[in-house]
């Protein structure tokens, strides 16, 4: 199931949630996955740089035996100024791009790279989708900050959709869309298991810290809640004056417990094993059926109310 442009209106928001609450069956993954997080310098503007960056982190990662590699926010593009965003915007059929994109098909690893990816009607915050020699499809960013639709001109995305490779069915949500708990519920209750959350955190020195924490307890949030296995990449930013990136990238349990974690500041590719195990539980482990209906019902009436904060 994939969200269409019609998600965007709180009324079949709110209706769609109610429907998927009451009905689906949310079944676990069958078999462990591999997974391997890239956290490092995104060379703003520099296309071809961070192709090659991404090239030489395939390799380590299909070392590792991995079945996914996650790059961050925007990372084949850069973030930092409308300039630098346009210089490393592309678009789909970039001769590059397109390369890069037949060359997965020597593997069976599946690679999420950002990108500023541009278009007719403008240009979108986008984390691809690389499985196979093809493109299994692409996530745009939709909860955008002042600063994406404002300075940077970004297009806000108008679809959800989740995917199947290696067994696991996965979604993709993009740093400020980790604040809201609406993007993670719509991707659990369309069967996600493994929420990839690729961000670009360059924040002023004097809130970088609080913003850490915040972030990452969101992620310990959405993981435990939603019940499933939260990745997390990050930038490493340390030549913008006043506005360190400090990366803090993992990967997180259904439990919200980290199984494996960068340390801040630092480059480097952090890989873990997902397995079934860690979707089941000794304690009491919630699920969405068990909501009595007059719940649902209140949910959906305070989603599509529209003064609701």
């Amino acid at each position: 199931m994939v969200f269409n442009s019609d998600f965007i209106s709180r009324k079949c928001l709110a209706a769609t949630v109610f429907l998927l609450c009451a009905s689906l069956n949310l079944a676990a993954m069958e078999k462990p996955v591999v997974i391997s997080v890239y956290q490092g310098p995104s060379k703003n503007g520099d296309f071809a740089a961070n192709l090659n960056t991404v090239r030489e982190m395939v390799k380590e990662a299909l070392a590792r035996k991995s079945d996914f590699l996650v790059f961050p926010e925007t990372f084949l593009s850069g973030y930092d100024t409308p300039e630098h965003v346009r210089q490393g915007a592309r678009r789909l059929e970039d001769p590059e791009l397109a390369a890069f994109i037949k060359e997965s098909a020597g593997h069976d690893m599946v690679i999420l790279a950002g990108l500023a990816r541009l278009t007719d009607e403008g240009i979108y915050n986008t984390e691809l989708i690389i499985y196979r020699g093809s493109l299994l499809g692409m996530y745009d960013k939709i909860m955008l900050t002042g600063g994406d639709r404002d300075r940077l001109k970004f297009l806000p995305g108008k679809k959800l959709p989740v995917f199947t490779a290696h067994g696991v069915r996965f979604a993709v949500i993009i740093c400020h869309d980790t604040s809201f708990p609406h993007l993670a519920m719509i991707a659990r209750l369309q069967g996600a298991e493994v929420l990839f959350t690729p961000h670009y955190n360059s924040i002023n020195a004097q809130t970088v810290d609080d913003h850490r924490k915040v972030v990452r307890n969101c992620h310990v949030g959405i993981a435990c809640q939603m019940k499933m296995a939260v990745v997390r990449s990050n930038v490493v930013v340390t030549d913008i004056k006043d506005e360190p990136g400090y990366g803090d990238s993992f990967i997180m349990t259904p439990q919200g417990e980290i199984l494996a974690g960068a340390e801040l500041f630092k480059t480097e590719l952090v890989t873990a094993t997902v397995t079934p195990e860690m979707f089941k539980s000794p304690y009491v482990w919630a699920d969405f059926k068990e909501v009595p209906q007059w719940v649902k019902e209140k949910l959906a009436g305070l989603l599509i109310k529209k003064d609701n904060p």
